[in-house]
């Protein structure tokens, strides 16, 4: 209140004008609190109940809530990093734009927009991130409970019988969700050399290793070997990084000895069929894990050869697989729907226009990380970039034998954990602290 007003006797009402105004201000600041921490139960959702049925409903309805509560938080932290926001926006509406473009030139329904319509949950993950600033350590925590569901799980369905595990997933699905949660346990984890946090991340990686052990699943190793050698090498300099190195490699290539030689692991990983199947082959036997993915190569490679502008059109890959010879008889190579690799998937559906879309998903993110990284001079290999360019090549490498974008679950785990992870990467350069599991900031 002025003198003015005290002069002039309005005193009282200019009192209750103050009052209102201290208790909207005191309303914006707890609406603030309750987005920040409903941000931080999603995080902890996004990654703890990835393989539950429908596990990221809930992290859907903390989004939404969070969006609705702050949307002003949400439009001021476009405003802040539009320019790096705007390039997955960009590819993300570009691959929507060329499946609806196929969609119309093949007449299909749209329901096949269904997986590709999810890739819009990239940047609006990535804007809750930037916009709330939840807590990195919720991630990681979350990652290490969803790592022991899987494992749980595996155990469960191993105790029943079953020949290779999957949970409510394929199989190959359910592997590839567990390595990228693994990917998270490792990169995201806090600051400091406390024993708990790495004895927590131990743990997490017996139990994941069994769990894609009892999958059965060859084609997550490549990559949880490399996850495994750059958490080793990015944490040293010098000769001591060349020393852990050396050692990372020597113990995997033991690890990999084992599996060939030992009965039950070369079975239960699938490593003794491999030399078979490749004899099968070559005799002209395509109803084999090697023998499918090999044939389904030269079918894409064909299928691009004749349709090179627009593909064969989404979903229509399996008609091509119908009509091969060895399809006369009913095989099990011909219940399968997709290419099992990324490149030929994307391609021989979507032609040059999907190749470059499949390129685009990988690399645009990778050099968005890859960039944050360069501007942060801690040496250890840890923080939100580095998971984000991890979980890139697990999946590149993964997309060699598996087509990780015709399942919803590796479609939703790739696209909510990149989303985050930039966001979260984006907020640890501009606050210059990627303590932010210990700091309060952007608590409101």
């Amino acid at each position: 209140c002025n003198a003015k007003s005290m002069e002039t006797g309005q005193e009282d009402g200019c009192f209750m004008r103050e009052m209102e105004f201290s208790y909207l201000l005191k309303q914006r600041i707890d609406r603030h609190a309750v987005a920040v921490r409903l941000g931080a139960c999603a995080l902890f959702s996004s990654a703890a109940f990835t393989l539950l049925p429908k596990g990221f409903a809930i992290f859907g309805a903390f989004l939404i809530a969070c969006t609705f509560l702050v949307p002003e938080r949400f439009i001021a932290a476009w405003r802040e990093h539009r320019r790096v926001l705007s390039w997955i926006t960009g590819m993300c509406a570009a691959v929507i734009l060329l499946a609806v473009t196929s969609m119309q030139l093949t007449g299909r329904e749209w329901q096949v927009l269904d997986k590709y319509a999810r890739f819009l949950l990239m940047p609006w993950c990535a804007l809750l991130a930037c916009a709330l600033s939840p807590p990195r350590v919720w991630l990681w925590a979350g990652a290490l409970l969803g790592v022991s569901i899987a494992f749980a799980v595996a155990l469960t369905e191993d105790a029943s019988g079953v020949a290779r595990v999957g949970g409510w997933h394929n199989s190959i699905v359910f592997a590839n969700a567990v390595l990228a949660l693994l990917v998270i346990t490792v990169y995201c984890r806090p600051e400091g050399q406390r024993p708990w946090i790495y004895l927590s991340i131990a743990v997490a990686l017996v139990l994941g290793v069994v769990t894609i052990v009892l999958s059965g699943t060859r084609g997550a190793m490549p990559g949880f070997g490399l996850m495994l050698l750059v958490a080793v090498v990015g944490g040293g300099s010098g000769r001591r990084r060349w020393y852990r190195a050396g050692g990372m490699l020597a113990f995997m290539l033991f690890v990999l000895l084992l599996m060939w030689t030992v009965p039950w692991l070369a079975s239960q990983t699938r490593l003794d069929g491999i030399q078979t199947d490749l004899q099968r082959y070559a005799q002209g036997h395509v109803d084999s894990p090697v023998g499918a993915r090999l044939q389904f190569l030269s079918l894409a490679w064909q299928a691009f050869l004749d349709h090179p502008l627009t593909g064969v059109g989404l979903d229509n890959f399996a008609p091509q697989v119908k009509l091969l010879p060895q399809c006369v008889r009913d095989l099990g190579i011909c219940q399968l729907g997709h290419a099992h690799n990324d490149i030929a998937q994307w391609s021989a559906t979507l032609g040059v226009p999907g190749l470059l879309a499949i390129i685009s998903i990988y690399l645009v993110p990778f050099v968005l990380f890859v960039r944050l990284i360069r501007s942060d001079d801690r040496k250890p290999a840890n923080g939100a970039a580095w998971a984000g360019v991890m979980l890139v090549l697990v999946f590149l490498l993964s997309g060699m034998t598996q087509s990780m974008f015709s399942h919803a679950l590796t479609t939703m785990t790739y696209v909510i954990f990149i989303g985050l992870l930039l966001g979260l990467a984006l907020r640890e350069s501009a606050d210059g602290s990627p303590n932010l599991h210990e700091s309060s900031k952007g608590t409101g």
